[in-house]
C-alpha cells in the first residue's frame, strides 16, 4: 500500500461513508421537509437514531473483541461502506418515519465503523512508510463529501429532481466512492508487527496519574451538541427564510469546502500557539456561526455563517484528539474512545431538541441559542482543562 494511494483511498471512505452518507441528510431534509411532509420534530428524532448508531459502531470494537467474534479490519471495512450504501438507497424507498430512522441508525453505524477501521489502516500505512503527516488528505475526506453532496442537492433542485432523486443521487456518489477505497485502503496487504509501547517517561506518567481528562470531555461534548443543531438544520432553516432560500443548499457546499482544509489550518495553530489557544479560537467562532442566523438572515450572514461552521467541526476533532495525547500518552486511546463516546451524546440531544423546540415555537432560534451557549460553556471547561495542566507542571 504505497502513498498517496492509501491517503486517497482513506479520503474516499470518508467521503463516502461521513461526508455522504452521515451528512448528506442534512442537504436533503429541506425536500423532504416540503415534499414529504418530515416535521422538524421528526426531522431531529431520524438524526438522533443515526447517531445513536454512530455511538454503538465507537463501542463496536471493544464489544467484539470482548465477544470474540471480531472480524479483520478489512472485512469490516468492506461490510460498513456496503451497508452504508444500502441504507442510502433504503431512504428513497420509503415514505415511513420509523423505516426512515431504522435506516438512519444502520447508516450511523455503518458510518462510523467505517471510518474507524479506515482511520487505524490508513494512520497504520502512513505511519510504516514515515508519511503520517499526509493523514490531513484523509480526514479531508469529509469535507470532500459534503462538497459533492451539496453540490448534487443543487443540480437536482435546478432539474426539479426530488427528495427520491436526491437519495438516490447520494448513494451514485458513494457507489463512485467505493471502489477506491476497495483498491486502496481494503485491499490485502501485509500488516507489520506492532511495535511494544515505550516505556514512559517520569514525567508522561505523572501526568497520566494526575491530569483530571473531564474537563476536556466535558468541552468535546459541548462541541458535539453545538455544531450538530446547525449541522443538521442549517439548509432547512435557510429555507424558511426568505432572503436567503435560494442559497439553503449552497450554503452547506460552503460548509463542506471551508471542511477541507481546516484540519491542517488549526493544527498549525496549535503548533503555534498552543492547543488551548487553537480550540478556544475555533469554539468561539463556531458559536458565532450558530448564532449568526438568529441576529442576521441574509445571502451575505449564511456565507459566512457556512464558513465558519465548516471551518471549525473538523479543526476541533483534530486538535482535541491531540489534546488527549497531552492528557495521558499511555491512555491516548481509553481518553479518544471516553471522548468520542460523550461527543455522541452531544449529537443525540442537540437534533431532538431543536427539532422539538422549532415544531413548538414555529422557529429554530432558541434551539440555535442554546447550542451557542454550549460552545461558550465549552471554552469555560477547555480554560479549566488548561488550569488543569498548568497544575500538573
Amino acid at each position: 500500500m504505497r502513498f498517496p494511494l492509501v491517503a486517497l483511498g482513506g479520503a474516499a471512505v470518508m467521503a463516502a461513508v461521513m461526508g455522504v452518507g452521515r451528512f448528506a441528510y442534512t442537504p436533503i431534509l429541506p425536500a423532504m421537509h416540503a415534499q414529504a411532509e418530515l416535521s422538524a420534530a421528526n426531522a431531529g428524532f431520524l438524526a438522533t437514531l443515526n447517531f445513536a448508531g454512530y455511538m454503538l459502531a465507537t463501542l463496536w470494537p471493544l464489544l467484539a473483541r470482548r465477544l470474540g467474534a471480531a472480524p479483520g479490519p478489512k472485512t469490516t471495512l468492506r461490510f460498513g461502506l456496503a451497508t452504508c450504501f444500502a441504507a442510502t438507497v433504503g431512504m428513497a424507498l420509503t415514505e415511513t418515519v420509523a423505516l426512515w430512522g431504522a435506516l438512519r441508525f444502520i447508516s450511523g453505524f455503518a458510518s462510523a465503523l467505517s471510518m474507524i477501521y479506515a482511520t487505524t489502516m490508513v494512520l497504520d500505512a502512513l505511519a510504516r512508510s514515515k508519511r503520517s503527516g499526509a493523514a490531513a488528505i484523509h480526514f479531508s475526506g469529509v469535507g470532500v463529501g459534503i462538497t459533492v453532496s451539496g453540490l448534487m442537492v443543487l443540480l437536482f433542485e435546478h432539474l426539479q429532481i426530488g427528495w427520491r432523486g436526491m437519495w438516490f443521487g447520494a448513494a451514485a456518489i458513494i457507489a463512485l466512492l467505493v471502489p477506491v477505497a476497495l483498491m486502496t485502503v481494503a485491499r490485502r496487504t501485509p500488516r507489520a508487527a506492532a511495535a511494544p509501547a515505550p516505556a514512559p517517561a517520569p514525567r508522561q506518567a505523572a501526568v497520566a496519574r494526575g491530569r483530571n481528562p473531564w474537563w476536556l470531555v466535558g468541552a468535546y461534548t459541548c462541541a458535539g451538541l453545538g455544531f450538530i443543531v446547525s449541522g443538521t438544520f442549517l439548509p432547512l432553516i435557510a429555507k424558511q427564510t426568505p432572503a436567503t432560500a435560494p442559497y439553503a443548499a449552497f450554503c452547506w457546499v460552503i460548509v463542506g469546502m471551508a471542511a477541507i482544509p481546516s484540519n491542517v489550518l488549526w493544527a498549525w495553530v496549535a503548533g503555534r500557539a498552543g492547543a488551548t489557544v487553537s480550540l478556544v479560537l475555533q469554539y468561539a467562532l463556531q458559536a458565532v456561526a450558530v448564532a449568526l442566523p438568529i441576529f442576521w438572515q441574509t445571502p451575505l450572514a449564511l456565507l459566512v455563517g457556512g464558513l465558519l461552521l465548516g471551518g471549525t467541526f473538523m479543526g476541533i476533532v483534530t486538535v482535541a484528539s491531540a489534546r488527549a495525547r497531552d492528557i495521558a500518552p499511555q491512555r491516548t486511546a481509553e481518553i479518544l474512545a471516553l471522548m468520542t463516546a460523550f461527543y455522541s451524546v452531544g449529537q443525540i440531544i442537540g437534533p431532538p431538541m431543536a427539532g422539538m423546540i422549532a415544531t413548538h415555537t414555529g422557529s429554530f432560534d432558541g434551539g440555535l441559542a442554546i447550542a451557542a451557549g454550549t460552545m461558550v460553556l465549552g471554552i469555560i471547561l477547555l480554560l479549566m482543562d488548561h488550569a488543569s495542566a498548568m497544575q500538573t507542571r
